[in-house]
């Protein structure tokens, strides 16, 4: 076990986001690039006199309209504008988006320091900060759907062969599926409540005999 310890997990730390106004070569008639940025209900307006190789650091706070803290991604809406000297009045804009991030949930209340092995989900958000320092963006992955158990074929009533691996073993009516501690499936398949561990095997943890079948 060891401590960790990042300083974009403590409370000071901001989001910075580097955005590009201008190129090296710029039009002889741009007078002005604006800047508008939009995050959590949030605008900030800024403006600069044209000239090349322009950009611009935003800092974000990681509080929204309310001066709420947020936690997790947040999408910002950049428009970057370009006003030139023949037309004053008429403002071109370019529209980006970025993502920010906001603040993380840690599960150890050590002063921004982190216990490795605790890590902690947010859920709402979709990340799970691990307890090095490492963040796994669940949110922003593709969705994967994949078979544990069963074949497409119906098991017997009183299912010989229900023990062992997991993948391709027989089901016969499943309604009723929950999820154990330590990562095991408990799946009631009719007369039976089948574990389904993390090694991929599977077990008959109860078998109900009477007419009645009620998983609870």
């Amino acid at each position: 076990m060891k401590l960790s310890y990042l300083s974009s997990r403590t409370p000071g730390y901001k989001s910075i986001l580097r955005v590009t106004l201008t190129h090296s070569t710029i039009p002889f008639n741009l007078m002005k690039v604006h800047l508008m940025v939009a995050v959590e209900g949030r605008l900030f307006r800024k403006w600069f006199p044209a000239a090349p190789d322009l950009s611009y650091d935003f800092v974000w706070d990681k509080t929204d309209v309310y001066s709420q803290k947020v936690h997790g991604l947040s999408e910002a809406f950049v428009s970057v504008g370009f006003e030139y000297e023949s037309c004053p009045d008429l403002i071109l804009w370019e529209k980006r988006t970025a993502v920010l991030q906001g603040y993380e949930t840690t599960a150890s209340k050590l002063g921004g320091w982190t216990v490795d092995k605790h890590h902690s989900l947010n859920i709402q958000s979709g990340i799970l900060h691990m307890g090095n320092g490492e963040n796994v963006f669940i949110s922003q992955q593709p969705p994967v759907i994949g078979s544990v158990i069963g074949n497409g074929r119906r098991r017997s009533i009183s299912c010989p062969s229900c023990n062992g691996l997991a993948d391709g073993n027989k089901l016969l009516a499943p309604v009723a599926l929950a999820c154990g501690s330590d990562g095991s499936l408990y799946v009631g398949d009719f007369n039976y409540v089948r574990r389904i561990f993390i090694t991929g095997n599977v077990t008959s943890v109860l078998e109900l005999r009477n007419k009645d079948f009620r998983h609870r």
